[in-house]
């Protein structure tokens, strides 16, 4: 605890849009593969309207499919949840209440906290967007000017009832905070207009997956057909517009794993530049673990994996002159709604294989098939629970023979990795990564699924691997990140000054080296790295708070101040800003801005931990003790082990 004279220093301190500009090269190409001109540095974005003039049929089944439902502005009219006689969600972890309201067409959430009957806190955020076609949720998205957060509710549509999103729950609830990047919209929406150095900041959102998420940019197609350019498509390939049904099987396979093979993504260039047609090897890679008890679970959106782990899928691709190499849309229309095809089309389908020709027919007993209608999908495609989202059931896409032990409906909290026998961490893309690639896939999964230390210690190992052949320089974004996540700020401290500045253009390299350099005590240091992060990701909040922090710590208040304020300039609803502000604002001898501050921030999170201490040792130094009595007290209860705020609340006493 710091001197009663001092403050309490627990601060640490529309065609060509820029972010639709195609990739730089154009892709190798073979003589077996045909050069798209929608591929080449010309080709822009046109929207799904451009291409209703001319295919209204496909248009209008695709806009009431899945995905072209799957992204839309938030009414009451649009939305498939019930905000009409809603139950209340409580995370008994948070304490908080969460209840979903409208008023006319316009969709709110409101956040409480009761005490007894009284409510003692209540906070209330329009939704701005809606997430999700609706068929298994309706997730809920906020833009505070442009920067978009998903919300603490979710409607899940098959079971009937609100509860907290996926990984909301056990202690996780981001509340209002977990930002919406470029790799989550980009596929669950159309392409996005996103501000390029920002982590969830967008110009423009459109409404839901359009007909360019598949076929490519169609400027050069729209051009072309106005002039009055006409192909013979049974004769040649339209080169203006990429065809997915006319691209080698790989590629064809390629557009829908770029959205619905989910897992621990390592990318390797930007998703915003992934097209149709182009090999999604040289974008990213997908890990996922494989169990012991793999064959039983999955996540919701594996629907490739699982489908390659079938006969059906591997004998295609070994015969397919007598079967047609299987894909995707084998059993699916992209242009149609997955219920409207109906039960017998995909009966349909695998009769189509399945025939006394082949001879590799049902062998169920005829009383069994009759029970089901003959449809094939109920006995060996089960319906099943993933293991990432609660109360959704999906097909599981695994075409097998299913024995009656492996049909389990599991559910997300059964998903837990830390309880299970890893066997390896599969890539699902690229199969022959090198190491460094799996490392970084090995630290995704851990930064994003588990915080199980076991996933660390694999990623050092083949980190060694990689550095039998490439320099710590090479190595720079890897070797940081491990080294961050193990806490091993040493490591990094040293390797930092070698690093050369134009050689490493990661953002988030430049920022986990200022977190280093600021948790140990050298906020000059860090506020140079953090700089550098700023310079590479210039939109990003984050990145920003921090170099105020650092520059707060380090005596640069003017300069600290004017980050502050541009941030909340920006973002308004930036807690840390608000908290990192009210701290330099009471160096500075400003203790009603500070408090105000301070307040700002707990009006937005009413636990959070440093505008709590730093509100409280405020009133504590202006002789306010009553005043700071609650809110020491609400920090034990948030921790009662903490020696500092137990010392405060006797002084206090």
């Amino acid at each position: 605890m710091k001197s009663a004279a001092t403050l309490l220093l627990l601060s640490a301190l529309c065609l060509l849009p820029a972010c639709r500009q195609p990739p730089a090269e154009t892709p190798e190409t073979t003589a077996a593969e045909p050069v798209y001109l929608n591929l080449g540095p010309d080709a822009a974005y046109v929207g799904k309207e451009a291409c209703r003039t001319c295919h209204a049929d496909k248009y209008e089944t695709f806009v009431e499919a899945e995905m072209g439902r799957s992204f839309k502005p938030a009414t009451l009219s649009k939305s498939a949840a019930d905000f009409e006689h809603p139950k209340p969600v409580y995370d008994p972890h948070r304490d908080f209440y969460y209840l979903p309201v409208h008023r006319g067409e316009d969709l709110f959430i409101m956040e409480y906290r009761l005490a007894g009957r009284d409510t003692v806190y209540k906070r209330i955020e329009k939704i701005d967007y809606i997430i999700g076609s609706g068929q298994h949720t309706n997730s809920h998205i906020m833009d505070v000017n442009g920067y978009l957060y998903q919300m603490p509710l979710t409607w899940y549509a098959q079971e009937g009832k609100w509860d907290l999103p996926p990984k909301f729950a056990g202690g996780n609830n981001a509340r209002f905070t977990r930002p919406i990047p470029a790799t989550c919209m980009s596929c669950h929406n159309a392409m996005p207009d996103f501000v390029p150095g920002s982590e969830n900041r967008f110009a423009e959102a459109p409404d839901g997956i359009d007909c360019e998420r598949c076929h490519g940019p169609g400027s050069i197609h729209v051009e072309a057909k106005r002039a009055g350019e006409v192909v013979d498509v049974t004769k040649e390939i339209d080169r203006t517009i990429v065809n997915p049904r006319k691209l080698p099987i790989d590629r064809q396979f390629d557009v829908c794993r770029r959205c619905h093979m989910q897992g621990a993504a390592v990318w390797k260039r930007s998703p915003l530049e992934f097209r149709p047609a182009l090999r999604l090897s040289d974008f990213e890679n997908v890990f996922w673990p494989r169990y012991a008890d793999s064959t039983h679970q999955f996540i919701m959106a594996s629907h490739p994996d699982r489908l390659q782990m079938s006969a059906c899928f591997t004998e295609s691709r070994k015969r397919p002159e007598t079967f047609g190499a299987m894909t995707c849309t084998t059993c699916h229309d992209p242009h149609v709604g997955v219920k409207t095809l109906g039960a017998d089309h995909y009966a349909q389908v695998c009769a189509s294989c399945h025939t006394p020709e082949n001879d590799n027919l049902c062998a169920e007993d005829e009383a069994v098939r009759a029970r089901v209608g003959d449809n094939c999908v109920s006995c060996h495609m089960p319906v099943s629970g993933s293991i990432d989202i609660p109360h959704v059931k999906v097909t599981d896409h695994f075409i097998r023979v299913t024995k009656p032990d492996e049909i389990e409906i599991l559910s997300a909290e059964e998903g837990d990795a830390s309880q299970k026998r890893l066997v390896r961490l599969a890539a699902l893309i690229d199969k022959s990564p090198p190491p460094e690639e799996v490392a970084e896939g090995f630290l995704t999964y851990y930064e994003e699924v588990t915080n199980h230390p076991g996933f660390l210690d694999s990623a050092a190992a083949y980190l060694e691997q990689a550095q039998r052949t490439k320099t710590p320089q090479e190595l720079a974004r890897s070797l940081v990140r491990l080294w961050f996540w193990q806490k091993n700020f040493g490591a990094i401290k040293t390797l930092a000054p070698t690093l050369d500045p134009n050689a490493v253009d990661d953002a988030w390299t430049w920022y986990r080296i200022g977190e280093a350099f600021l948790s140990t005590g050298a906020p000059q240091d860090a506020a140079m790295y953090f700089r550098r992060a700023v310079d590479h990701a210039p939109g990003h909040l984050r990145f920003r708070n921090k170099l105020g922090a650092a520059l707060s710590q380090s005596g640069l208040l003017d300069e600290a101040l004017a980050t502050f304020d541009a941030i909340l300039t920006d973002n308004p609803k930036f807690e840390e800003a608000y908290n990192d502000r009210g701290f330099t604002r009471a160096l500075l001898g400003d203790m009603a801005g500070a408090e105000a501050d301070f307040r700002a921030a707990l009006a937005l999170d009413p636990d959070a931990i440093l505008p709590l201490a730093n509100l409280a040792s405020l009133y504590f130094n202006t002789d306010r003790k009553a005043e700071a009595r609650p809110l020491v007290k609400r920090l034990l209860e948030l921790d009662p082990s903490n020696d500092d705020y137990r010392m405060f609340w006797n002084m206090l006493r």
